[in-house]
């Protein structure tokens, strides 16, 4: 199984937003933000075969995010998982993708940082202590096993890219 990380694209700047009392969790993207997005997927579509599902975040950045790589990835299914918040553990993300990725070959997962990193980490060996960073629009991809036998440390990374890649 294939799976891609990628992180929700630029969104509204956190204490600006935070200062007009608003739910972190509402805060969308920006203009920018989706223009620079939609350079990605294009390039991202053009480099991989496709994508069965795409997992996100509920948090609407990650949201659109993922609505944005949906569309341009001629309307692949997106669902949300509460396991793609900012501070969820790994372990959780596991659980969800054995239950719901079954017979999949591929799966696009939309999140945040510092859980992405820490998700990537323990796929690669085992420990939550981040040994990359994802960048806003930066996408990773990672083979596994099939999601019935997936656990810590069995993840190879086949390429990281930050945004800056995509968009030059």
């Amino acid at each position: 199984m294939e799976i891609y990380l990628v992180r929700h694209a630029v969104a509204e700047d956190r204490e600006e937003y935070a200062l007009k009392n608003h739910d972190d969790s509402l805060r969308p993207l920006t203009v920018k933000g989706r223009k620079r997005l939609q350079k990605v997927a294009i390039r991202l579509r053009d480099l991989i075969d496709g994508v069965d599902l795409i997992v996100t975040s509920p948090y609407v950045r990650a949201r659109q995010t993922a609505e944005t790589l949906s569309q341009i990835f001629f309307e692949t299914k997106v669902v949300q998982a509460s396991e793609l918040v900012p501070h969820g553990p790994p372990q959780a993300l596991i659980r969800w993708l054995k239950a719901h990725a079954k017979g999949l070959k591929s799966v696009m997962l939309v999140g945040h940082e510092p859980q992405l990193s820490v998700f990537a980490s323990y796929l690669l060996t085992g420990k939550t202590d981040s040994v990359l960073e994802m960048k806003k629009s930066g996408v990773a991809c990672f083979s596994l096993p099939d999601p019935e036998e997936m656990d810590e440390a069995q993840a190879e990374l086949k390429w990281l890219v930050p945004p800056k890649i995509w968009t030059a």
